[in-house]
């Protein structure tokens, strides 16, 4: 597996032996620091300059909205689900743009336009997600020969993949407002999609031949239900709650920031404690069996794959519930996995029980804290050598 700055060129090839990269759909494991999202937006104990305050915030991204689920024509396939921070807009929904990597497009695309669907799918995971946000860029897509529906207005709208939606980011899936978002506009405008107007400033003309985006006191809803010429401002918890009666969806928080992903291929890196029992399914190494080491004789032909998998020896293990036999996962954690711990090592480096010792890492910082003129902290001047722990 490449890192982004290891692809090189327009064609995307690999900087070392010119093979070209492609997107492959794994199972892998992330740390999950979106539960640490809200916390990590208060900065009420932190003394950082207000620029830093800011990208963090940004980084992190909250969004405060609704989901609304979109049930579709098709059996056996759920409802997709959208986030908005506008659903005062709904009723001006006339589309719907999934991710060329959403999992319901295999199962909804039909066979007339599955070719066209697999070709154009094919072409976005060759793209960085940088040229896919590119403002300068066409929205282009095409239809999958399905449709939607529109939960607050019962019709029936049509289903597209653009490589603009990104599979990361949200649900995966937009509903097209064009009337509303620029980004809609341009789409509706290219494949002749229509545009309705359903939020507009009180006593003043819609725009001419562009969406209407500014998002104010004065604006109120038309062409939108029971809830025509109402407030935008009181149309948003309003319809909220009218969707959470439906049972399709209701209040929710969005975040940019996404779980770390740490799932490595290779050989180097601390090995993921994990083994998979074909009863009780994946389960942590106890902590009495780590370290978990990596053996020393692996076979580093080019396969494509871990070398770890090639490893009898190493893949072989038990599982820790009932004894039985089990398989050892050959991911290895991203390295920078090391490097988000290894200089607290410093405070205790010969200790054999565990990482560091958190009243060592605790003394040298209220150190640090209160001595202005040191640039380091006193147990890393007087450390000489270290080991590094291999599991995580």
């Amino acid at each position: 597996m490449l890192a982004r700055e290891q692809v090189e060129g327009a064609d995307r090839r690999c900087w070392r032996c010119g093979t070209p990269c492609i997107k492959r759909d794994l199972e892998q494991w992330f740390f999950r620091i979106t539960r640490y999202a809200d916390e990590l937006l208060d900065f009420s104990k932190i003394d950082w300059p207000q620029p830093i305050n800011l990208m963090q915030t940004n980084w992190i991204g909250r969004s405060e909205g609704a989901e609304v689920d979109f049930p579709v024509e098709a059996d056996g396939v759920d409802p997709i689900r959208v986030f908005t921070t506008r659903v005062d807009t709904i009723y001006g929904a006339t589309f719907m743009v999934l991710a060329p990597e959403h999992r319901a497009v295999a199962a909804l695309t039909s066979e007339e336009q599955r070719a066209e669907v697999e070709a154009y799918v094919a072409q976005a995971r060759r793209e960085t997600e940088i040229e896919r946000m590119s403002t300068e860029r066409e929205r282009a897509g095409v239809f999958i020969g399905a449709q939607a529906v529109n939960p607050m207005t019962n019709e029936r709208i049509p289903i597209w993949i653009s490589d603009y939606v990104l599979p990361g980011y949200g649900t995966g899936a937009v509903m097209g407002v064009p009337a509303h978002d620029e980004r809609d506009y341009a789409f509706a405008t290219r494949y002749q999609l229509p545009i309705r107007y359903v939020v507009r400033p009180r006593g003043s003309d819609l725009p001419d031949g562009q969406a209407f985006l500014p998002h104010t006191a004065d604006e109120v809803l038309v062409d939108s239900g029971e809830f025509t010429g109402m407030p935008a401002a009181d149309a948003i918890p309003a319809i909220t709650t009218r969707i959470a009666e439906l049972g399709l969806g209701g209040p929710a928080v969005s975040y940019r920031i996404r779980d770390w992903l740490v799932s490595r291929q290779r050989y180097w890196g601390p090995p993921v404690p994990i083994v998979y029992c074909d009863v009780h399914g994946p389960q942590p190494i106890p902590d009495s069996e780590l370290p978990v080491l990596l053996p020393a004789d692996v076979d580093f032909a080019s396969t494509g794959v871990s070398p770890l998998q090639s490893h009898a020896e190493f893949l072989a293990a038990r599982c820790p519930i009932d004894g039985g036999p089990a398989r050892r996962e050959t991911d290895t954690l991203d390295t920078f996995v090391d490097s988000a711990w290894y200089f607290l090592r410093y405070c205790s480096p010969h200790d054999a029980e565990r990482p560091w010792d958190p009243e060592a890492v605790r003394r040298s910082a209220t150190w640090a804290t209160s001595t202005s003129t040191s640039r380091s902290w006193p147990c890393a001047t007087r450390v000489r050598s270290w080991a590094p722990i291999t599991s995580g």
